[in-house]
This record gives C-alpha cells, sequence and structure tokens, in this order.
C-alpha cells in the first residue's frame, strides 16, 4: 500500500473544525482511500467504511440512518464514508445528523466524482459541507519534501528545490500513486488503461444524467492526449460524432476528473479547451513516453497539477487557468489570474530564452500590462529578462 504523505492533511484539519461534514473528491486511484485510512483515520480517531463493499451499500439503502449510528457509535465517534456517491441519499441522513448534534468534523465523504445532480446528490449538505480535492502526487509529495507554494507567493528561490529526477519522472509517469511507482513502462500503460476501460465502460454510467458510450469516451480522451489542447468542434469533426454527443462525454469526464476545461484568455465567446489531468494517464493513451517534442502536453498536465494543488493545499481560492491565443497566432500555453494577479507561462524546452520564443509572452504582456511573464525552462538559476518577464528552473515550480 502506498502510504507516502500527502500535503492535504492540514488544510483538512483546519476545515474539520468549521464543517461538520468534510468532502474529499478526487479521480479514482489517485490515492483518497489510502490517505483516509493511513493518515486522516489515525490522525482523527475516525471509523471508516466504503461503499465499494456490496454489503455496506445494501445496509446504507435501507437502513441508511441506523448504519450511520451503528458506525459512529451512537454519534460519539468520527466516521469516513469512502465513494459516497455510489449512495446519494446517504447525504440526507447525514443532514438530519449533523442538524441534531452540530459536532465539527463528524464525517469525511469522499467521491470519485462531483458532489452534483450527475452524481444525484442534491444539495442536502450546502452551507454543511467543506469540500477539498486531492490531486495526483505533486513534485514535493514524490520526493518526500515538505510542503511549498511558489505558485501562490510567487516565491521560486527557495533553497530547497525539487528535485530534477522528480520532475523527470512526473513527465514520463505522472502522479498517480498505483501507476507513477511501475518502472516497466509496457506493465504500467497496461494498468492505466485497464483503469480508464473501467472508469468508461462503468463508472460513466453509474452517472444520473444519461446514457454514456464508453468507445466514444475512451476515443475522446485518446484524441485528446494526442493532439493536445482541443476543442469540442476539433473532436466532433474527427471522431465523426455530433457535438451535442462530443459535449455530454466532456462535461461527464470532467466530472470524474479525468480532464480539465480551460476557456480562452482573450476571447470569451471562444470554445474551452481539454487537458488530460496527468502525465501518465497522457502518456498511456498516447501508447509512448514522452518524447522531446511530445513532452509539451505532459508539462501542461503537470503545471495545472502544481498550480491547482498548491493553491488547495494552502486553502487558498482556486486561481482561474485559460490558455492564450490571439486571432494572429500569438499564443502562450497558460493565463492564471486570481484577484490580485496575472500570470502568464510559458514552458520552453531549452535553456534558451530567444527573441523569437518571446513573442507570444510579449503579444500577451503587451495587451497586460498589469501583467507578470514566466518561463519555465531547464536553467540551473532563476534569472530575470526584463522587469516583467522571468525565467524559472523547472525545480522551481514545486
Amino acid at each position: 500500500m502506498h502510504t507516502r504523505k500527502r500535503h492535504i492533511l492540514a488544510i483538512l484539519k483546519k476545515r474539520a473544525k468549521i464543517f461538520p461534514v468534510l468532502g474529499l473528491l478526487g479521480p479514482r486511484q489517485v490515492g483518497k482511500s489510502t490517505f483516509l485510512m493511513a493518515q486522516w483515520c489515525h490522525e482523527t480517531d475516525s471509523n471508516y467504511i466504503t461503499f465499494d463493499r456490496k454489503e455496506i451499500v445494501t445496509r446504507a439503502k435501507n437502513y441508511p440512518a441506523q448504519l450511520l449510528i451503528d458506525e459512529t457509535n451512537n454519534q460519539t465517534q468520527k466516521l469516513v464514508i469512502d465513494e459516497a456517491q455510489k449512495v446519494p441519499h446517504i447525504f440526507d441522513s447525514i443532514k438530519s445528523l449533523v442538524d441534531e448534534k452540530k459536532r465539527m468534523g463528524s464525517f469525511m465523504l469522499s467521491g470519485s466524482a462531483e458532489f452534483s445532480s450527475k452524481t444525484g446528490i442534491r444539495e442536502s449538505l450546502a452551507g454543511r459541507m467543506g469540500i477539498s480535492k486531492l490531486y495526483p502526487m505533486t513534485l514535493r509529495e514524490l520526493s518526500n519534501q515538505d510542503f511549498h507554494a511558489p505558485w501562490v507567493h510567487l516565491d521560486f528561490d527557495g533553497s530547497d528545490q525539487v528535485k530534477a529526477k522528480s520532475v523527470e519522472k512526473w513527465l514520463q509517469r505522472g502522479g498517480m500513486p498505483l501507476f507513477c511507482h511501475l518502472d516497466d513502462e509496457d506493465e504500467r500503460f497496461t494498468l492505466i488503461n485497464s483503469w480508464l476501460e473501467a472508469i468508461c465502460y462503468r463508472d460513466l454510467n453509474q452517472l444520473k444524467d444519461g446514457k454514456y458510450d464508453g468507445d466514444v469516451a475512451f476515443n475522446v480522451l485518446r484524441y485528446i492526449a494526442t493532439y493536445g489542447y482541443t476543442s469540442m468542434s476539433q473532436l466532433a469533426s474527427d471522431l465523426l460524432l455530433t457535438k451535442l454527443s462530443i459535449k455530454k462525454h466532456l462535461n461527464a469526464l470532467e466530472s470524474l476528473f479525468l480532464i480539465y476545461k480551460i476557456h480562452s484568455f482573450e476571447n470569451p465567446r471562444a470554445q474551452p479547451k481539454y487537458v488530460i489531468f496527468d502525465a501518465g494517464v497522457l502518456n498511456a493513451l498516447r501508447g509512448a513516453s514522452p518524447t522531446f517534442i511530445t513532452k509539451h502536453g505532459c508539462f501542461v498536465s503537470l503545471l495545472f497539477n502544481e498550480i491547482y494543488a498548491q493553491y488547495e493545499y494552502s486553502g487558498k481560492l482556486k486561481p482561474e487557468l485559460f490558455y492564450y491565443k490571439t486571432r494572429g497566432g500569438a499564443e502562450i500555453d497558460l493565463v492564471l489570474k486570481t484577484k490580485d494577479k496575472i500570470i502568464g507561462i510559458e514552458w520552453v524546452n531549452s535553456d534558451d530564452i530567444s527573441a523569437y520564443k518571446q513573442r507570444g509572452m510579449r503579444s500577451f504582456l503587451s495587451n497586460h500590462k498589469e501583467a507578470l511573464g514566466y518561463f519555465i525552462a531547464p536553467v540551473q538559476k532563476n534569472y530575470k529578462l526584463e522587469n516583467n518577464m522571468h525565467v524559472i528552473s523547472w525545480n522551481c515550480i514545486g
């Protein structure tokens, strides 16, 4: 069992003093169950049950209130319910208990899908549940290093940098605990594709808003992995499907945390584009390790993971991430926007930040005078190109 410590623990302990119910969301196999059993139950003396077990599901469906009373020792012990979305009406019974006895941190509910109408879960715990998300392991979690959040504070000059081998490992294997420690590439790809098939052909059809086609879902994922940033129109055209069908499957895959949807920073009316959430999954879908050229998509997935995880585990509001591309063709990889800053981000695969490679960033900065620009490159030391343009080492982003 993978027992590497996860950096989400501190913010969950803080939220457990504020909310009677906590929610922990993330894709299947991201490490929720292991974290809950190995870290959370130990820290909080909680009991643990999972709706992956049929006998527990039967009790929850037939006698939900009694199940909760029994498993909390008559509300004297905290309770973790893993895969809680599988029995949606348990949420109403939890609401009754927490309203009756307002004790903070009483329940921890984990889920591999958004707690939303797609999973048939009503808003019964609105205002009572603090939701957090567990992401694939970050660079510092892979290296067993303490938590650091350079993207939150824009402090990339700390002495305790991420190990270079952790960056290369993430770009090749991603951060999913079950997969990223497998050295044999064929074995890793086989396991990941088997996991994806289970999601596409089983888990998708457990969503409440309609039937899904596993073949379509799998082909959509493979297309995004193969061609990088892509739009719904491109998908519909190349896969010979209707936009309505593509949109339905994209929304479902997003609700299962397998893809990120990003909007245009320049044109709010432009179609969103999509990114695979983890480099190991991306490479397995593509059927090959990243090359010098294809590494770009892996690095974009890494940036999403690091930025989102650092904000989440710091207890900060999730930032907005956009793609940037003008009608004239100028583009950069990502734009990070919070209430007080706008950051342009461009990955560069060499230490030569030539004028040619700066074109997209200069376009972005000329249109947004208040913004900063960061080139992420394999350099030994961070440095400033100009007042608003910086070059940051790969090792400093985590």
